[in-house]
């Protein structure tokens, strides 16, 4: 499964085939109400009616995060504020829980409200930046696409979302060209 910031990410959908159809999936009550359970881990709660402008407002700034590291410029003063206020929206309480022999402190939300999913998702992508390799993300070479995704192999080499869907259909996509140009 994806992290949640790569979720949110892609939540604005795009066709990958070139047919042109996109879908923002924030506006359909139905995928929302999903992902909010997925990290959010309450399905029972009302959630705010703010939410999907929230979450369109963090999408946002996770996109300029992005699209900066894409091209290799540092993100913003700006944007790292931005980033801290969502990783600040969420206060957490500390308990000290016991498994078997062992104790493991915890760190537990207050509220599992619409600002702590804001939180997590926020805290998703810091982590990329703190324990792992913003270089690697990347984003579709698909122009269709477009998806954003962690690049995991060894020498940093991807370029599809997906080396079955978009890098098979651009593979087939450059034969074609260059068998039209031999014509």
């Amino acid at each position: 499964m994806e992290p949640a910031w790569m979720d949110l990410l892609n939540s604005d959908w795009h066709d990958h085939l070139g047919s042109g159809r996109s879908e923002d999936r924030l506006d359909n009550p139905k995928w929302l109400k999903e992902f909010l359970t997925r990290w959010g881990g309450a399905a029972n709660k009302i959630w705010s009616v703010n939410a999907r402008k929230d979450l369109g407002e963090l999408r946002s700034l996770l996109g300029d995060i992005v699209d900066a590291v894409v091209a290799g410029r540092p993100v913003s003063e700006k944007d790292r504020a931005s980033l801290n206020s969502y990783l600040a929206g969420s206060p957490v309480v500390r308990q000290l829980e016991k498994d078997k022999d062992t104790y493991e402190l915890r760190l537990l939300p207050v509220a599992q409200d619409l600002d702590f999913i804001l939180c997590d998702i926020a805290l998703s992508f810091a982590e990329v930046f703190a324990d792992g390799d913003p270089a690697r993300i990347k984003t579709c070479e698909n122009e269709d696409c477009r998806w954003v995704f962690y690049d995991k192999s060894r020498n940093r080499s991807r370029r599809w979302c997906d080396s079955s869907g978009c890098g098979n259909l651009m593979k087939v996509r450059r034969f074609r060209e260059r068998r039209k140009k031999k014509t």
